[in-house]
């Protein structure tokens, strides 16, 4: 026999679940005859409170919940486990959802979750909006784009245009004037064409290759650039995350193309798994993993339960340039 749940009982007495969670914890915001009837269906069930809702009611809870997006990538693996490390540290548990935001929000309320921490992937939706409003706890959302709006949750936004920036002044410095981008059309670009204005060098459409990981395209498009990349005059290229650089090493490599004799190369992602594409170490530019987890982890903890009550900070955490040997002098 399944064990009811506090679902069972918003279905039988024909509420929601805030409703019967505030009656259950005699908390205000329900009438008396609603509370009255949660509680009766609840005894006529045999509900009894699981150890996650006592621990709800005294609200001395020490578990985050991590919002993470259905993503392969090492980087994202990486913090993923970083942030749970950096929270152990400290006394605090971490449940991670790959869950709709949405879903993962109400699954850390049915535990007593009164942090979370959401990696933005994806625009705002009415019901994550929704979510947010009735989540009776602290919400840091970390990344997103730099326009998205910020709605009822304190951010955490990672300042990848700026790096893409350090990555093309770098390469100017190198003298490099011809250099490519390879990616999508983000943060990361709009801080490669504003590089572009800001040190007085050509927009080329050429040197764009414009396309994401697991696009038909990407293979041909990345193909199609290493193959006429001399023809372009390109000297350098700027790519946009690692595992676009595994496509583009593949492709260099059967085209012959020499790194960084004939083309320099810097991309975004500072993981181990990057240095193992190339013979050479390879330029990188991004946050530092274990420096981004602390960070998440003292904004969701102390300066969250410091902030002011409706009143949501955002913050932006720098990157950092590694120059190593897949970038050189040229001309």
């Amino acid at each position: 026999m399944l064990v009811p749940t506090i679902k069972d009982i918003a279905k039988l007495a024909g509420v929601t679940f805030v409703s019967v969670s505030r009656a259950l914890n005699n908390e205000p915001g329900v009438s008396e005859e609603t509370r009255r009837k949660i509680l009766d269906i609840a005894k006529q069930i045999n509900y009894v409170p699981n150890l996650a809702a006592k621990r709800l009611v005294d609200r001395s809870s020490n578990g985050i919940g991590l919002i993470w997006p259905k993503r392969e990538e090492p980087f994202f693996y990486r913090t993923c486990n970083q942030i749970q490390e950096e929270a152990a540290a400290r006394g605090f548990t971490v449940m991670v959802s790959f869950a709709e935001r949405e879903e993962a929000l109400r699954s850390f309320r049915e535990f007593f979750i009164g942090r979370a921490i959401c990696w933005l992937d994806k625009r705002s939706t009415p019901e994550y909006t929704e979510a947010k409003e009735q989540f009776r706890g602290k919400v840091l959302e970390v990344g997103g784009r730099e326009r998205w709006k910020q709605e009822n949750a304190h951010w955490l936004d990672i300042d990848r245009k700026g790096a893409i920036k350090q990555a093309m002044s770098h390469l100017f410095e190198l003298g490099h004037t011809r250099i490519a981008f390879l990616g999508g059309h983000s943060d990361k670009w709009l801080g490669y064409t504003e590089s572009l204005v800001e040190l007085g060098l050509e927009f080329s459409p050429e040197l764009n290759v414009m396309t994401l990981v697991g696009n038909p395209d990407m293979p041909q498009k990345v193909r199609d650039f290493v193959h006429n990349y001399s023809e372009y005059g390109a000297t350098a290229i700027v790519i946009d995350s690692e595992a676009m650089l595994r496509e583009f090493v593949k492709t260099a490599y059967v085209e012959g193309v020499r790194i960084p004799e004939q083309l320099s190369v810097a991309v975004y992602d500072d993981v181990p798994e990057t240095q193992s594409l190339l013979p050479i170490p390879i330029t990188t530019v991004g946050p530092d993993i274990v420096g981004l987890a602390r960070t998440i982890i003292d904004l969701i903890t102390v300066e969250a339960d410091a902030a002011e009550e409706g009143l949501f900070f955002r913050k932006m955490i720098e990157t950092e340039l590694k120059v190593r040997e897949s970038t050189r002098q040229w001309g």
